[in-house]
Parts: C-alpha cells; sequence; structure tokens
C-alpha cells in the first residue's frame, strides 16, 4: 500500500510541475526623464525596477522548476535531441524576461545619471 501511495503522489508532484504555467511577470515602471524628475519619482521608478527584476527572477526559477519536470517526465525515453529542445525551450523563454528587465533598468540608469548631473549631491 504505502509503494502505490508514494508512487501516486510522486506522480502528482512531477504533473503538478509541469502544469505550472509560470505567469511572465509585468511591470508599470514608469522611467521619468531624469533631467526634469523630482527625488521622489526617481525612487518609485527604482522601486518599480526592482520589483520587476525580482519578479523576473522568480519567473526564472518557475520556469527552471517546469523544465526540471517535463524533463523528468520523459525520464530514459528522451533522448539528447529531445532533452535540448526542452531545454533551449525554456532558455529562451528566460532569457527573452531577461532581456525585458534588462532594458527597463538600462533606460532606468541613463534617467538616473541625468537625474544626478541635474541634481549634484
Amino acid at each position: 500500500m504505502k509503494p502505490m501511495l508514494y508512487l501516486t503522489l510522486t506522480a502528482l508532484f512531477f504533473t503538478g510541475q509541469v502544469m505550472a504555467d509560470c505567469t511572465k511577470p509585468t511591470t508599470d515602471a514608469k522611467i521619468p526623464n531624469g533631467s526634469k524628475a523630482t527625488k521622489e519619482e526617481m525612487v518609485v521608478a527604482q522601486r518599480a525596477v526592482k520589483a520587476y527584476n525580482d519578479g523576473v527572477k522568480e519567473y526564472q526559477e518557475c520556469l527552471k522548476t517546469e523544465q526540471d519536470g517535463e524533463i523528468a517526465k520523459g525520464g530514459d525515453k528522451l533522448t539528447d535531441e529531445q532533452r535540448q529542445k526542452i531545454v533551449d525551450k525554456y532558455i529562451k523563454l528566460s532569457n527573452d524576461e531577461y532581456d525585458k528587465v534588462q532594458k527597463l533598468a538600462d533606460k532606468f540608469n541613463v534617467e538616473l545619471r541625468a537625474y544626478k548631473a541635474k541634481n549634484p549631491a
């Protein structure tokens, strides 16, 4: 009885992993014009960028869990090519979100430099 329960729970665990459907993070970050922005506007933008970055990290962790679950589901039946195809799919999803957060952070940093130039310490 116990082995059957263990197998059932294991199957449910891996099925849940594959079916997790990771949610892409979103942001409503508005990056102000640094040469005209107030300190408060820059702080709000910085917090939004950090929150989005944290969301992307969580998304990437979820994707890794989904990837591992999909590979485990295939087990020994997966060829190296099939396994690589799965890995490539999740790498692309992860990199796409990383690129978005990086562009937002780059934009913020440009405006932060403008803000600092206009408001020297």
